[in-house]
């Protein structure tokens, strides 16, 4: 298996019902990840570096000392590189994928839309140098919304190139761009095909994928609530010709943007994609079984099975979509999500997971955590299973999006069915669940469970309330970085205004609120407290007792928002700087992040370089405000 996380876990499970060992590769971030684990056999690659699941040489080695027959890609990394597919195959092992001529057609996606059009397949018309934008370039090679960049202005062209470019190398070791128009309420619809080397192609339906922050799909289903049935046979019709225009075989999927009634082309991944379980949901198929077989000469039956139900995929990021999607890394302490029937199989809550409780989220590759797909008869029993599991998730560790997800399920427009793919640039659904209310209730019962876990531990009267006197003085505080909850525990009970105190353990606090009894669960960890309820999952910050002295920062100090490597700085020490002018880049889990100046001024210090690796929080450059 040439990749890692969730897609690796998820071949994984089809080659064990297959009775087929399996083998993993892994770098030196990865060597205790989930996806090692679980294999037969696992091999380093190389050195340990990061970057070598890009290495083609590693892992055709990887193949052959372990043994393997064969190789399977999953998706990013090599799995669309013609290159690689050839040298699996001049390696003697079976390529699970399709010829490597399929993929050198659609590799460059300007070729590949001159191709389509000789198929007949509708495609977006060619740019003219009176086009004033808004434009959008786009990775030739990958996808998953890497190397892509939205160019308002022609002037921010060379730019947004650039920029993608790199993004494109470090994510694919291909930075080739092209550009194309840009149409901003666009649907973004795919569909799924599989072909043998027998000549039948399928095309399982389409996908809606138009849920998309920064170019990448983050919630997607099958079917789209905007396609009809006349709709759908013209796009099974063009995604069949272009299977057969480039002699496909395997699993891939022929992408479209809808707008105003027409699609047009958008590009071929020739290769599984990360939302496959919502057609295998559907259609009642294993996709990565079927690759399988496709490779071992297996001929599909004459007609593809029927879609029965509807099904819809969310992708859980350990990001926050409050501060511009910027990625989380640290441990993941704990990580469940009630209703899960099983992990990889279709079901009605099925979890594609990469990590498990105690998994570390690094800084180096997607910072992807799950797929969490339900499946129902119909789409709105489908989005109300999925929200109200993803709400009384359990996740303890780096922030996630899981909030922004089940806001977007529950949001008016995604229940009529109409969003596009700026849907989040309209939106951005980033509130939290829980409410300040929720909050202060969270706090209130965070600090009961620590008062109930001292009881517990107390060597002497450990039968007494916490804080109990014979005269009544001050009320208990517990403080936290969010807020400071007072309250008095007395031998009447909970002295707290309008909520009444049902039972309270270390783990476990039961609240009587108005006449409405709610449990909150409590999880301590350093430096954090988790407090899930109904009424919204709270992180608190415990703050000292006796709090360790502060080091200061020099006003107008860049911190680093995550942990990177230093891509380009942009300034010198002692350059002027306006409000908004990028400093420095870095580079972190395959995306660029442009630390800004905060405010016009001087660059009073600059304390990194190119190449450099720093760690969330160092201080990379200092701003002296202007008077």
């Amino acid at each position: 298996m040439a990749n890692r996380g969730e897609i690796a876990r998820r071949v994984f499970r089809t080659c064990r019902d297959l009775g087929i060992e399996t083998v993993a590769v892994f770098t030196a971030a990865d060597a205790a990840a989930p996806h090692v684990a679980e294999a037969d056999h696992a091999v380093r690659l190389g050195d340990g570096s990061p970057k070598g699941y890009l290495d083609i040489g590693l892992v055709i080695e990887a193949a052959r000392v372990s043994g393997a027959d064969a190789v399977h890609p999953g998706y990013g990394f090599l799995s669309e590189n013609a290159e690689f597919a050839t040298a699996v195959l001049d390696a003697g092992l079976t390529w699970i994928g399709p010829p490597p001529e399929a993929i050198e057609a659609m590799g460059s996606k300007i070729e590949a839309k001159a191709l389509m059009a000789e198929a007949g397949v509708p495609v977006l018309p060619t740019l003219s140098e009176d086009d004033a934008g808004p434009f959008l370039v786009k990775a030739s090679a990958g996808g998953g919304g890497r190397g892509m960049r939205i160019v308002a202005d022609p002037a921010g062209l060379a730019e947004a190139l650039e920029s993608a470019a790199r993004e494109a190398e470090a994510a694919f070791g291909d930075g080739s761009v092209f550009v194309e128009r840009l149409l901003p309420d666009a649907r973004h619809i795919e569909v799924q095909i599989l072909a043998d080397g027998h000549g039948t192609v399928w095309a399982l339906g389409e996908r809606e994928c138009s849920i998309q922050r920064r170019h990448q799909k983050v919630v997607e289903e099958a079917p789209s609530p905007a396609v009809t049935p006349e709709l759908r046979r013209e796009l099974a019709e063009a995604a069949t010709n272009a299977a057969r225009a480039i002699g496909y075989r395997g699993a891939g999927t022929v992408e479209f943007l809808l707008a105003d009634g027409s699609f047009y082309f958008l590009e071929t991944n020739t290769r599984l994609q990360v939302e496959h379980p919502v057609t295998e949901s559907v259609y009642g198929v294993d996709l990565v079984r079927l690759q399988i077989e496709i490779a071992e000469g297996a001929a599909l039956p004459g007609l593809p099975p029927s879609p029965v139900g509807h099904a819809i995929e969310v992708r859980l990021y350990a990001e926050d979509p409050a501060q511009d999607w910027r990625p989380g890394s640290g441990p993941l302490h704990r990580f469940e999500i009630p209703g899960v029937e099983s992990e990889f199989t279709v079901s009605a809550l099925r979890l594609d997971s990469g990590v498990r409780d105690g998994s570390e989220i690094g800084t180096h590759y997607d910072p992807m955590l799950a797929k969490l797909i339900s499946y129902a008869p119909n789409r709105e029993a489908a989005a109300r299973r999925l929200a109200t599991a993803l709400a009384g998730a359990r996740i303890h560790g780096p922030a996630t999006n899981r909030d922004l997800l089940v806001n977007v399920l529950r949001h008016p427009e995604f229940r009529a069915g109409t969003t596009d793919t700026g849907f989040l640039d309209r939106h951005a659904p980033t509130e939290p669940l829980a409410d300040e209310t929720a909050v202060r209730l969270s706090a209130l019962a965070a600090a009961l469970a620590r008062a109930a876990a001292n009881r517990a531990a107390a060597k002497v009267l450990g039968g007494l309330p916490s804080g109990w006197r014979n005269v009544p003085s001050q009320p208990q505080q517990a403080a936290f970085a969010e807020l400071t909850v007072s309250y008095r525990l007395t031998r009447d009970g909970l002295d707290y205004p309008d909520v009444t105190l049902v039972s309270a353990d270390p783990a476990q606090v039961v609240l009587d609120v108005g006449g409405v009894r709610r449990a909150f669960d409590v999880a301590d960890y350093p430096g954090a407290t988790y407090v899930d309820s109904a009424l919204g999952s709270v992180r608190l910050t415990p703050l000292d007792r006796l709090p360790e002295p502060v080091e200061q920062v020099a006003p107008g100090s860049l911190p680093a928002p995550m942990p990177g490597t230093v891509l380009r700085v942009e300034v010198k020490a002692g350059d002027p700087v306006s409000q908004g002018q990028p400093v420095v880049v870095l580079e972190a889990m395959k995306m660029e992040h442009r630390i800004l100046a905060p405010a016009e001024g001087v660059v009073a210090e600059l304390n990194v370089a190119v190449g450099d690796h720093v760690e969330g929080g160092a201080v990379l450059a200092v701003i002296q405000k202007g008077e």
